[in-house]
């Protein structure tokens, strides 16, 4: 039974151990047509919210929807070709194809044209030509879909010789939300691509030379039905339920992801939290003492909760804007529908040095 302060046990971890070694070498990210500004929603919607409310209660000024008539493959397909030339691989050099979408439905909300299945791999492979990849899809997580497909990407490369790995995430929130109720002002559409490579044992001691350096992943089922779906195929959420767990749970993540290397919060280049929402993320901060932290990196502000492409997302816009550098040491934490939540240590691109302490 999962507490108000998030104290579980995980039911799934994993951490560096020779043989099962694998590195982060490519990352992309697309978000689609023009910002949709908060005056939107009391504009054209007469939703009875203003920007000071939407900003105060989530830190969001604007969101992207996808136009009309683009589909989850449309704007997967864009971030996974910036994935690929990031990491310089061909599709034809792709092994498996890992999809995930907290917001697709068959018939209501289908991630490709002419299809009415939710399915995120195959699309995309038929897209990008990638035809020797063996696809599948990892649902139900919602917005902790990257971390799973990631520990997914890690049992492939281990078990099955795959080298090349490519992660989808793919968000197009507008046609199953509710805009009766004031948390819609929250979701934005997008997508997130990433390349997991497997690499080598680096003979250095000290040196955490897996890329994925740990990695823990709980579920709870206490609060299953904090999320849903109406009659009409909207979704459904109970937004204060949520603000009141997931903190504790996120908190709780990521210091047992850090305790399963011997790092400390000061060890970490970057942190990478849930872009959920701000008060959440504030909360995470104030918990783990990294409070007004310049190494927290953010994009709710422009991007809004874009759920499985939340982490991945936000990692990818830091890299292309060249803040965020190879070697560099990334803590994330997210928390989806479930609840199934986690945290993950890993370097974008090959490590580099160790800083146990």
């Amino acid at each position: 039974m999962t507490t108000r302060t998030g104290q579980v046990s995980p039911a799934v971890g994993t951490s560096a151990r020779p043989g099962v070694l694998m590195v982060l070498d490519g990352i992309g990210h697309d978000f689609p047509g023009e910002p949709i500004e908060n005056g939107y929603f009391s504009r054209e919607l007469g939703l009875d919210v203003d920007d000071d409310w939407i900003v105060r209660n989530t830190g969001v000024h604007t969101r992207h929807w996808l136009p009309d008539g683009e589909r989850h493959v449309d704007t997967a397909e864009r971030a996974v070709w910036m994935a690929l030339d990031d990491a310089g691989v061909e599709p034809s050099s792709i092994d498996a194809i890992i999809g995930t979408s907290a917001t697709s439905r068959p018939r209501v909300n289908p991630t490709s044209p002419g299809n009415n299945y939710m399915d995120v791999a195959l699309p995309v492979q038929r897209r990008i030509g990638a035809g020797t990849a063996m696809c599948l899809d990892v649902m139900g997580v919602a917005c902790a879909g990257f971390m799973h497909a990631s520990l997914v990407a890690r049992g492939l490369i281990a078990t099955a010789q795959a080298r090349n790995v490519l992660v989808v995430c793919a968000e197009n929130p507008r046609p199953i939300l509710n805009f009766s109720f004031r948390n819609s002002v929250l979701f934005g559409g997008g997508a997130a691509a990433a390349v997991w490579r497997a690499d080598v044992a680096l003979q250095e001691p000290g040196q955490l030379s897996d890329g994925l350096h740990a990695l823990t992943l709980s579920s709870d089922a206490t609060h299953y039905d904090a999320f849903d779906i109406d009659s009409q195929d909207k979704m459904l959420m109970k937004g204060r339920l949520v603000g009141d767990v997931a903190p504790g749970m996120l908190i709780d993540a990521a210091r047992r992801v850090l305790g399963n290397t011997g790092l400390r919060p000061q060890n970490v280049d970057w942190i990478v939290p849930h872009q959920g929402n701000l008060n959440l993320i504030r909360q995470v901060q104030e918990g783990l003492g990294i409070t007004e932290d310049p190494r927290v990196l953010l994009n709710i502000d422009r991007r809004g909760n874009t759920s499985s492409v939340s982490v991945p997302g936000c990692l990818s816009e830091y890299v292309h804007g060249g803040r965020v550098q190879r070697g560099d040491r990334i803590l994330s934490m997210a928390i989806g529908r479930g609840f199934s939540w986690g945290a993950m240590l890993f370097s974008y691109g090959r490590p580099r040095g160790g800083d146990h302490e």
